[in-house]
């Protein structure tokens, strides 16, 4: 058997698996930019909408702190009127007036104490967002130094947005190309092999059909 064709058909096989291990570290790179540019994405979305989110929030503790206090008058109005009431009959309704009281103060407290974990469950989101940011531009530095042709972003949620979309396209084509050369390779090697083995080895990988050669 020509062992020139051997050798160059192991050269083929090589060089897939090099193509190879490029294209899977290309849609690696690609994976980790589209993460990067989902977090940019939720962060600009989380912080369009948080100078209203905020604004509700205080609007519902100011709201929710009218009503505390409200049903605190309450309770003190109902206590003073037990406190005056001279016959039983008028005691019993003014005792049931001030449960009634001390049950709305205890709502409203509630919807108060709920109010104000909301507020500072937003406040702790956008200090988490604040803290990311930085984080992600780190990130998408360091995948700037793997990609061609695709600077590192500048600061802020709308850069790294953008920086990802070039990024991604860059990718896209890098892909695309290493691609066709391994098709290219493919169909290179399976017609070397073919004519080594005498007979089709389309639809192998160059390792297949090197191996049908060497072992065939």
């Amino acid at each position: 058997m020509d062992r020139s064709a051997i050798d160059d058909l192991r050269g083929l096989a090589a060089l897939d698996d090099e193509l190879s291990a490029r294209e899977r570290r290309q849609q690696e790179l690609d994976e980790s930019v589209r993460e990067l540019r989902a977090r940019a994405e939720a962060l600009e979305a989380f912080f369009a909408g948080y100078d209203e989110a905020e604004r509700r929030a205080r609007g519902a503790i100011e709201s929710a702190e009218s009503e505390v206090a409200r049903r605190r008058s309450e309770v003190a109005e109902t206590k003073a009127a037990l406190d005056d009431a001279r016959d039983e009959e008028r005691r019993e309704l003014a005792r049931r007036a001030v449960a009634r009281a001390e049950d709305h103060l205890s709502v409203a407290e509630i919807a108060l104490g709920r109010a104000s974990t909301d507020a500072a469950q937003l406040e702790r989101e956008a200090a988490d967002w604040q803290r990311e940011l930085p984080l992600l531009e780190d990130r998408a530095r360091q995948l700037s130094a793997d990609l061609r042709d695709v600077e590192a972003p500048g600061s802020g949620a709308p850069a790294l947005i953008a920086w990802a979309s070039h990024a991604h396209a860059s990718l896209f084509v890098a892909v695309r190309q290493l691609e066709a050369e391994r098709e290219r390779v493919i169909r290179e090697a399976n017609e070397l092999a073919s004519a080594l083995v005498g007979e089709p080895t389309y639809g192998s990988t160059p390792a297949q059909a090197l191996a049908r050669v060497e072992h065939g």
